[in-house]
């Protein structure tokens, strides 16, 4: 009897064993993958194609090499009618003015506020492991003005569109010259299949289907939030989508009132760190940080973030990637309190002086 039970442990694991390398070779060990196209250079090959006939049924293989980028498709580039410049004249100033919570140049202001309060409520799903962390929950709020969407840009980890493919989200940051950082919604989930349309900086790197909302900034400033089935890549195309990601879910109803039901698996809806962008109108937006899994945060529930984008006036909010990849930085500093040492992410989303 002991020698089965003593058996059937060293099975046990030995599949172990087996799963986390089989794991490890698959979502941790850099694939095959695409070298992003540069922000200048997708402007540039989106403006002299902006007449040609696209791919619209164009598939990216992880195997593309550098030079294969330029075949990659661009989006169309759809400007703002009004000079956000013009628009928002109070917000900007003439030169560089920073404090250690603010930030305002001739192209882009951010102010953070940082909340702190009881909700009142203990996270008891998953069995209870979250009532550890009581019933507070805090947050750091950048409320964010650009006089230029390419002032908000996105980037992969080391530059590379792919699989296993992390960077230290500061070390991006200083790559971007970005004044703030945020984790992205790490596109790189499920291995690519099956996961939605990835857009950033007006390059299209997938384009599948997906179980979950896909948001999408478009050049014009606008943010639409597309449920699955909706998405269609002509459409995109043509309106001109700058960045997507698909992660979600949406926080917002069509009038801007906080939703009480989300599409999202069971881990999504407990309480986590979380990181959300929000939108109030073309050229200010918002992004959101929450700190968790600590006593002095628990996280926050998808509703109880969106009562916060409600309360804000933005029209449309969209969750983002969380947990211990949920991570700001603002001036080379770090800007919220992570529960860990700052973790590896596979994207970003900055906020920088733009072209």
């Amino acid at each position: 009897m002991k020698k089965r039970i003593l058996w059937l442990t060293v099975d046990i694991m030995a599949a172990a064993f087996v799963l986390v390398i089989v794991w490890v070779a698959d979502y941790k060990i850099p694939q095959k993958g695409v070298k992003a196209v540069s922000i200048e250079n997708a402007v540039s090959e989106a403006e002299k194609s902006q007449n040609e006939m696209p791919d619209f049924n164009q598939k990216i293989q992880m195997g593309d090499t550098k030079e294969g980028t330029a075949s990659l498709q661009k989006t169309c580039i759809v400007r703002d009618s009004q000079d956000w410049h013009k628009k928002y004249v109070d917000k900007f100033s003439d030169t560089v003015v920073a404090t250690d919570t603010s930030y305002t140049s001739p192209n882009v202001s951010i102010q953070l506020s940082y909340h702190q309060y009881d909700t009142g409520k203990l996270d008891k799903s998953n069995a209870g492991k979250h009532e550890k962390y009581g019933t507070k929950t805090s947050y750091v709020l950048a409320d964010i003005y650009v006089g230029d969407i390419t002032c908000l840009q996105t980037a992969f980890a080391q530059d590379t569109y792919g699989v296993g493919y992390t960077e230290k989200l500061s070390d991006m940051s200083s790559r971007m010259k970005s004044v703030l950082a945020v984790n992205g919604d790490s596109y790189s989930n499920n291995r690519n299949q099956n996961n939605g349309t990835i857009i950033r900086n007006g390059v299209i790197y997938r384009n599948e289907q997906t179980d979950a909302e896909t948001c999408v900034l478009n050049w014009d400033g606008t943010m639409d939030i597309y449920q699955p089935g909706q998405v269609e890549l002509q459409q995109l195309i043509e309106k001109g989508a700058y960045q997507s990601w698909v992660f979600g879910p949406s926080l917002l109803d069509e009038k801007g009132k906080a939703k009480d039901k989300f599409l999202t698996w069971d881990y999504i809806r407990e309480s986590h760190p979380r990181t959300a962008i929000g939108y109030y109108e073309p050229g200010h937006y918002c992004l959101l940080l929450v700190d968790g899994r600590q006593d002095s945060s628990r996280g926050m529930f998808p509703d109880e973030m969106a009562k916060v984008f409600e309360e804000l006036g933005c029209k449309a909010a969209y969750n983002l990637d969380g947990g211990h990849c949920s991570f700001m930085t603002f001036q080379d500093k770090v800007a919220n309190h992570p529960y860990k040492p700052e973790h590896e992410v596979a994207d970003g989303i900055f906020i920088t002086e733009g072209l």
